[in-house]
């Protein structure tokens, strides 16, 4: 409890001093008639058309006219309450002890939220002075878990903790979809340099090779007193793509989606308005589909002879026994499964004669998260060197730092490099989630 108090105060501390700083340089500029106010949070057609951590911008040269080539990616691994030691054992398959476990924290009432995914790719933007085109391909992957503290003591713990007592598992699930993007931008502009609007649309074509769902409905476990018998009651349906047919790049999905991100003036400020991944993809008739409802109460099995399992239940076991005495029905159809929609609005002002660019504003998925994740940073612009520092909380993740270092080489050259949880790896017991980015392009 002291710990959480002290990330509190201290990144109410940190706020306050951003907002200080904004307001004490917003006076100095408005003290000074010759000093022209840059607006330009929207720096290229892509800006605000996908998201990954903190950072939706991709580093590109701003000046108009031009040709640019890029490539770019990232990894993430975020929890609202699994720490970064607890994630980063699971993904060494290493050994979790009692210590890493327990430092695990849950809300008791709702749903805990996990996700992980990857994103790399390249293209290229034609860029003209008002509008400028763009194609770009990727590989992505994207996955969602929502669960109770219940399936995570019954998955990590087992259910001694639950004799004579129920365990309850409803609302929790998985959500994954790897897939290829394929995505055509178009960007324009309107309105004078120091006062523009700008539009950044985009439309993607996907196809998806490797998917999985679960969906836990009415769902809890009730243990015996001495471990007598095990009564569930089960209603749950998972889904995933044909196995039969696997492969990075197997045709088991086709699907589309749209990104539209709108920037505007406001006073000296510029506000951002972005909607990411509205679209779906429809995975083909030959997905497998496992459904279950039902009610069972196990009593163990019983051996006569432990050296000798002659006629025994137990010999028989496998996969299909199982699924057979569960009562799990098996049968094959497609389904349409949505992108993760995001909701993104963000503030922005350059201040100290342009010298500092100042951002502020949130970033939600209604489908997935509790509350909206808070985000505010702040980049120096030097001489072909730009690095910022930002802030974050909420959302599918806990407070965290993160550091953004980008720039310029030969004029041609841009680069960009970062993370917005970086705390984590200072304090993985504590703090969750990791994020990793970066960005190489050419223009000409």
């Amino acid at each position: 409890m002291i710990y959480k108090m002290k990330i509190i105060f201290f990144q109410s501390v940190l706020l306050s001093f951003l907002f200080h700083f904004s307001l004490f340089t917003a006076s100095a500029q408005s003290d000074s008639t010759d000093t022209q106010i840059k607006i330009a949070h929207l720096k290229n057609p892509f800006d605000g058309l996908h998201w990954m951590g903190r950072v939706n911008h991709f580093s590109i040269n701003p000046d108009s006219n031009q040709t640019v080539i890029f490539t770019s990616g990232g990894v993430f691994l975020n929890s609202n309450t699994l720490p970064f030691s607890f994630s980063k054992k699971i993904l060494q398959s290493g050994f979790l002890n009692n210590e890493i476990k327990n430092n695990a924290e849950f809300y008791t009432h709702n749903l805990n939220g996990a996700a992980a995914g990857y994103k790399y790719g390249t293209g290229f933007c034609k860029r003209g002075k008002k509008n400028s085109i763009g194609l770009a391909l990727s590989d992505e992957s994207i996955s969602i878990i929502n669960y109770r503290r219940d399936l995570f003591n019954l998955v990590f713990f087992g259910n001694a903790q639950y004799e004579n007592d129920t365990a309850y598992l409803r609302g929790s699930g998985l959500a994954n979809q790897d897939f290829h993007r394929v995505r055509f931008i178009f960007s324009s502009k309107s309105g004078s340099a120091d006062s523009c609007w700008q539009i950044n649309a985009s439309i993607s074509y996907l196809q998806g090779y490797h998917v999985n769902l679960f969906n836990v409905g009415k769902t809890k476990l009730y243990t015996a007193p001495m471990g007598e018998y095990l009564w569930l009651q089960s209603q749950f349906i998972y889904q995933t793509n044909d196995t039969s047919n696997s492969g990075s790049f197997a045709f088991n999905g086709n699907g589309i989606a749209a990104d539209v991100c709108i920037a505007f003036p406001a006073g000296k400020s510029q506000l951002m308005v972005a909607i990411n991944d509205a679209g779906f993809i429809y995975w083909n008739k030959k997905s497998l589909f496992y459904g279950m409802d039902t009610t069972i109460q196990f009593d163990g099995i019983e051996l006569e002879n432990i050296l000798s399992n002659s006629g025994s239940t137990i010999s028989n076991i496998n996969t299909d026994t199982i699924l057979n005495y569960l009562g799990v029905k098996q049968t094959k159809y497609a389904f349409n499964l949505n992108l993760p929609l995001r909701f993104t609005f963000a503030w922005n002002r350059m201040v100290m004669n342009n010298k500092i660019d100042l951002n502020a504003g949130f970033s939600f998925l209604p489908q997935y998260e509790n509350f909206p994740m808070f985000f505010a940073s702040s980049t120096f612009n030097f001489k072909n060197f730009y690095p910022s520092v930002s802030v974050s909380y909420g959302g599918l993740q806990s407070f965290n730092m993160g550091i953004n270092l980008e720039g310029k080489i030969c004029g041609h050259f841009n680069w960009m490099i970062g993370s917005g949880q970086i705390l984590s790896w200072l304090m993985p017991k504590h703090l969750t989630g990791i994020d990793m980015y970066s960005q190489l392009s050419y223009s000409f």
